[in-house]
C-alpha cells in the first residue's frame, strides 16, 4: 500500500472529538496524512466526451430531466466492511474487496435492481431450455472489454464460474451446479443437478463476477474486471482508488473520472464528511442522519436491508424447544418500536419470522405481529404462567444500530414475562465462539441475513443449519418437501402462492425469530447526484452517479 493510503493507519491512532465543526478541510487532510497524490488522478484519465448515442438497457435510464455532468471524483466512506476481509490480504480478489460493493470494478451476469427485479448485466437474456428447469442458456453481451483490453467471451464466463465453484464462492449456486459449457463465443449453458426455477437470480451475487480466463491458481487475483472503474491501488482493510474505464460497455458511462472508497468507523465518517474529505457515506448510523443534514448532507434511505435473525438451537434442553414458547417470544417483541425509534420509519413492514423481506412480492405478514396478551397465554399453556427465564443470546454488531435494536427486544420481552439477556460481544472471534459448541448449530445468537428473492430466502430454512437451529418434526418435513416442489414449478404465478404457504408453515412453528430488516441509509453532499442506497447493500452501483461542481 502506497503512502497515499496510509492515512487510515494514522487515523486509527487519533482520537477525534465528536464536535469537529472547528476543524477545517485542510486540517483534516493534514491529520489524516493525505498528500497531493491523493487529491487527484486527473493526469491518468485523458479526455472524455460523453456519448449521447448507443443503446442502453432500460434499467440504466436516468431520472427524467437529468442532465449528468462528466468528471469529478466520488470519495465515499464505508462503515460496513466485507466480512471476509480478515481471511485474505488480496484486495484485488472480488471475494476480499474492501466492502461488498464489487460492481465498482466488476460485473456479474445479472443484477438485482432497487425493486428486486432481475436485470441483465453481462447477460442480455436467459431462459430454461425446457420445463425440467435443469438446463439454462444465457446470451452474453457482445463487445464487452475487460480492463486489459481483452474482449469478454464465453470462455471467460466458463472459466469464472468453474473457479467460483472450486473456490466455493457462493453456497447459493454450489448446491445446484453440475457444469457450464460455452455455446459459441457469446453464449453459455448451465446444467444443474436438480430443477431450479429461479437459478438466474442466484447468479446476481456480489462475488459471482466475470473475469478473464486464467489458470486456477491465479484467476481473480489481478483486480481486472469489466466494471465502470479500473483499479489503481487497494488495501482491502483500508481503501481503494480507481479511475474511469473509458471502454465501459454501458455507452457514455461512468460519469465520474475517479472513485475512492475507505473503510472507517461511524464517527470518523461524520468527521470526514464535515471536513469535506468524504462526499458520501454508506451505511450511516440512523441516529446520525441529523448530523449529516446539519452539515448540508442529503440522506437516501432504502425501503429495506439486512434482516436481524435470532437463532434458537432446538437440540438442547431449553424451554424454547416448545413451539408455543418460541411463538410467545415472537409475539412479545415490539417490532414497530424498532422501526419508529431506530429508523424513524413508523407504519412500515416488520419481520414475519421468515427470512423474507417486506419488499419481496411474496412476503406474508403475520396476522398480528405484536400481541403481549396472546404471548402470556401461550406461556401459561406451556407451563410458564408466572413468566420464564431463557438462556442468553449473543451478538456482535454488524451495524451500528444493532445494540439499540437488541435493547428494545429485551425490554419488549419483559412485558411478556420473558427474561432473556442479549449480550453484545466484540467482532474478533465472535463467529468462532458461536460455533465452538453444539456443532453445527452453535450457541443461541443473533445475526443478520441479507435480503434476496423468495427461493433463496426460504431455502435457508432447508440449507442453513445455524439459522434453522435443528428444526425437525412434521412442520420441518412438510416445509422441506413443499420447498423442493416449489422451486421445480415452472409457473411464477403458482410459485408465488406456494411461497406464501411456506411462510405459513414457518410461522406456525417459529423455528427462528426474525425481527425485520434495517433501512439502509447513505448520506451524500448536495453536489453528488443519483447516488442511491440499495436494500441489497452489495447491489449498489456507481456507473450512473455524477458530480455537479
Amino acid at each position: 500500500m502506497s503512502e497515499s493510503l496510509g492515512w487510515l493507519a494514522a487515523l486509527s491512532r487519533q482520537k477525534l472529538e465528536h464536535d469537529v465543526t472547528t476543524i477545517s478541510k485542510r486540517d483534516f487532510l493534514r491529520l489524516l496524512g493525505f498528500g497531493a497524490s491523493t487529491l487527484g488522478l486527473q493526469s491518468m484519465l485523458g479526455s472524455f466526451a460523453f456519448a449521447q448515442d448507443g443503446a442502453l438497457p432500460g434499467w440504466a435510464a436516468l431520472p427524467d430531466g437529468a442532465v449528468p455532468k462528466t468528471g469529478g471524483k466520488l470519495v465515499y466512506a464505508q462503515t460496513y466492511p466485507n466480512w471476509a476481509v480478515g481471511t485474505s490480504d488480496n484486495g484485488k480478489h472480488p471475494y476480499y474487496w474492501i466492502d461488498l460493493l464489487t460492481r465498482s470494478v466488476w460485473n456479474s451476469l445479472v443484477w438485482v435492481d432497487h425493486d428486486y427485479n432481475l436485470q441483465g448485466e453481462l447477460a442480455e437474456s436467459w431462459a430454461a431450455t425446457d420445463e425440467t428447469l435443469k438446463v439454462w442458456d444465457f446470451k452474453l453481451r457482445e463487445g464487452v472489454l475487460f480492463h486489459n483490453g481483452k474482449e469478454m467471451t464465453s470462455d471467460d464466463v466458463v472459466a469464472s464460474f468453474n473457479a467460483h465453484i472450486a473456490q466455493k464462492g457462493s453456497g447459493f449456486i454450489t448446491k445446484w451446479f453440475e457444469k457450464i459449457e460455452a455455446q459459441g463465443p457469446y453464449a453459455v449453458r448451465f446444467t444443474l443437478n436438480a430443477p431450479y426455477a429461479e437459478w438466474p437470480y442466484a447468479l446476481a451475487e456480489y462475488r459471482l463476477v466475470v473475469v478473464p480466463a486464467a489458470e486456477p491458481e491465479v484467476i481473480f487475483t489481478d483486480g481486472i474486471g469489466t466494471g465502470p472503474f479500473k483499479l489503481v491501488e487497494v488495501d482491502n482493510r483500508r481503501g481503494f482508488k480507481a479511475v474511469r474505464n473509458e471502454n465501459y460497455w454501458l455507452t457514455g458511462r461512468p460519469f465520474l473520472d475517479e472513485l475512492e472508497g475507505y473503510v472507517v468507523n461511524s464517527q470518523t465518517a461524520i468527521n470526514g464528511f464535515r471536513s469535506g474529505q468524504f462526499n458520501a457515506v454508506f451505511n450511516i448510523d440512523p441516529t446520525t442522519a441529523g448530523q449529516y443534514e446539519t452539515d448540508g448532507g442529503i440522506i437516501h434511505k432504502s425501503a429495506g436491508g439486512d434482516q436481524f435473525l435470532i437463532a434458537l438451537p432446538k437440540n438442547l434442553d431449553i424451554a424454547w424447544n416448545d413451539p408455543r414458547v418460541r411463538l410467545a417470544v415472537s409475539l412479545s417483541i415490539d417490532r414497530e418500536a424498532i422501526n419508529s425509534i431506530v429508523y424513524n420509519d413508523p407504519g412500515t413492514w416488520v419481520g414475519n419470522d421468515t427470512q423474507m423481506s417486506g419488499l419481496n412480492a411474496e412476503f406474508l405478514a403475520r396476522d398480528k405481529a405484536y400481541d403481549v396478551e396472546a404471548a402470556k397465554k401461550l406461556l401459561a399453556e406451556a407451563g410458564y404462567a408466572n413468566g420464564i427465564d431463557l438462556p442468553p443470546v449473543v451478538f456482535s454488531p454488524s451495524f451500528p444500530e444493532m445494540p439499540r435494536i437488541m435493547a428494545i427486544v429485551v425490554e419488549s420481552l419483559k412485558k411478556g414475562g420473558i427474561n432473556m439477556e442479549i449480550r453484545e460481544m466484540p467482532t474478533d472471534g465472535f463467529d468462532a465462539y458461536v460455533k465452538s459448541v453444539n456443532e453445527p448449530y452453535g450457541r443461541p445468537s443473533a445475526g443478520v441475513v441479507g435480503p434476496r428473492n423468495a427461493a433463496i430466502n426460504l431455502g435457508r430454512m432447508v440449507a442453513n443449519e445455524q439459522e434453522k437451529g435443528a428444526w425437525t418434526g412434521e412442520s420441518a418435513d412438510a416445509f422441506a418437501k413443499l420447498y423442493a416442489e416449489t422451486i421445480a414449478e415452472p409457473s411464477a404465478e403458482k410459485r408465488l402462492g406456494i411461497y406464501q404457504e411456506l411462510q405459513r408453515i414457518i410461522q406456525s412453528d417459529t423455528p427462528a425469530i426474525v425481527l425485520g430488516g434495517r433501512r439502509n441509509m447513505l448520506a451524500h453532499a448536495p453536489t453528488v447526484k443519483n447516488l442511491k442506497s440499495h436494500s441489497q447493500n452489495w447491489s449498489s452501483r456507481f456507473d450512473d452517479v455524477w458530480i455537479e461542481s
